[in-house]
């Protein structure tokens, strides 16, 4: 009988274990991603068939406004079109304690220029710089703070100097001085003599002398930088007579490095899908995808065009099983090869950037692990040109956009950094999602609980 009683009771608890053993199962939770995973019972999964889609975006308003570098020059682009870079800026007023003796004679009068390394263009071509008196007053639009590639200013119709050089060496410490009309030296020569406060005083230098324009001449066939510094100054030379003449100098450097600006004019090839994009369009619509634009996306911020990809069906990965957890994700990008041969070269940095639907800026995309900005990792395949990449980790962003609301929804963009993109040409033409050779990879690594 105790036996009987016993075996019962070993019976009702065998039943309980099953129960309580199928009560957890049933409340087991899906992934955290706080959570240790073991690899028992899941399955370690990559997908790179999500649905992508890139195109060429239209930047309305691009600010070259203090950039530290003064872009004058145009050249041709067989994938960007012609291209022509003007730059604005004013110049410093001299100080009350300037003496010009009274046996002074004036001399000439001289912009100096200082090349910078960097170019865009065949640098063996020639260089035409053109300069121009400005006779409007550089300022802001209300409400900005910046000068903007498209803003420019009336100048005189005449030039008071220009200067054609053979080719511009860009790696030696150079400087060029371009002959300024001497009706302005003198007229100079003699303001800065008798001290008068339209020379003296800042605000009514600039209201007399608003500032100088550097332009390309008829003969321009590159694009050069040049410093935007105080060695970017317009020299007076003058002699005291005496027994031996004594040479002397008065400079009006550049003034106020953020009123300082680059005008840039484009035309696009002929035929070029990106001969549509316009500006004073809609943003969210002022774009050409890829598969329209023969399977490849631009970059160039100065000329007002980056890349965006979209993942129209990224939210639906919830759907891929009732537990899963995403581990990695990583987007390569590889330039078309041959769009970069010389004189055109692949920027060393390429920044990753979320945008909203009207293209602007939101925020970056950074590095999970370090928190750093991604710039790609630039790889060059130079044997064969089909390796050449730059590479990003979005694991944030993929985990981000699947829970993201209708006003949360962000694409990403591909521009040249900030640092370096508004201050020179850097250009690229990408593979889009089905170019036949550089395509765009996009590629989830996942577990999946079975």
């Amino acid at each position: 009988m105790n036996k009987n009683i016993r075996a019962k009771m070993a019976y009702k608890y065998l039943v309980c274990a099953i129960i309580l053993a199928g009560a957890a199962a049933c409340d087991k939770e899906g992934f955290n991603y706080s959570n240790e995973v073991e690899t028992s019972g899941t399955e370690y999964i990559v997908t790179d068939t999500i649905t992508m889609n890139a195109s060429t975006v239209y930047l309305d308003s691009v600010p070259t406004s203090n950039q530290g570098v003064v872009l004058v020059g145009t050249t041709v682009d067989p994938y960007f079109g012609t291209i022509s870079s003007s730059s604005y800026f004013k110049l410093k007023a001299v100080t009350t304690s300037t003496n010009i003796a009274d046996e002074a004679v004036y001399d000439s009068l001289v912009l100096m220029i200082h090349p910078k390394t960097t170019y865009y263009g065949d640098t063996t071509k020639p260089q035409h710089f053109v300069v121009y008196k400005v006779t409007d007053y550089i300022e802001k639009n209300f409400g900005t703070s910046y000068y903007y590639s498209g803003m420019s200013f009336a100048t005189d119709p005449t030039p008071v100097g220009s200067i054609q050089i053979a080719h511009i060496r860009p790696t030696l410490d150079s400087v060029y001085d371009i002959k300024i009309d001497d009706a302005i030296g003198k007229d100079l020569f003699n303001r800065v003599y008798n001290k008068l406060p339209s020379v003296t005083n800042q605000d009514q230098f600039t209201e007399w002398f608003p500032g100088l324009c550097i332009k390309p001449g008829a003969n321009s066939q590159v694009i050069n930088s040049l410093r935007a510094d105080d060695s970017l100054s317009l020299r007076l030379y003058y002699h005291v007579s005496g027994n031996t003449y004594d040479w002397k100098s008065v400079d009006f450097p550049m003034y106020d490095a953020s009123s300082q600006f680059n005008h840039v004019d484009f035309t696009r090839p002929s035929g070029s899908p990106l001969a549509g994009l316009t500006p004073n369009s809609d943003l969210s619509t002022n774009k050409v995808l890829a598969e329209n634009a023969n399977n490849v996306t631009y970059v160039q911020p100065l000329t007002n065009v980056v890349t965006r990809i979209d993942f129209p069906y990224l939210k639906q990965f919830n759907q891929t099983a009732k537990f899963w957890k995403i581990m990695r994700a990583t987007l390569t990008v590889k330039p078309v090869r041959a769009t970069y041969l010389y004189p055109f070269e692949l920027p060393a940095k390429l920044t990753l950037v979320s945008l909203n639907a009207g293209n602007s800026v939101t925020d970056s995309i950074t590095n999970p692990s370090t928190g750093a900005v991604q710039t790609g990792n630039l790889v060059t395949d130079y044997v064969y040109n089909t390796g050449t990449e730059y590479t990003y980790d979005i694991t944030n962003y993929v985990i981000n956009q699947i829970g993201a609301t209708d006003a949360t929804t962000r694409g990403l963009g591909l521009m040249t950094p900030g640092s370096t993109g508004l201050s020179n040409f850097d250009r690229l033409v990408l593979g889009g999602p089905n170019h036949n050779v550089n395509p765009i990879e996009f590629k989830i690594y996942y577990l999946l609980y079975k």
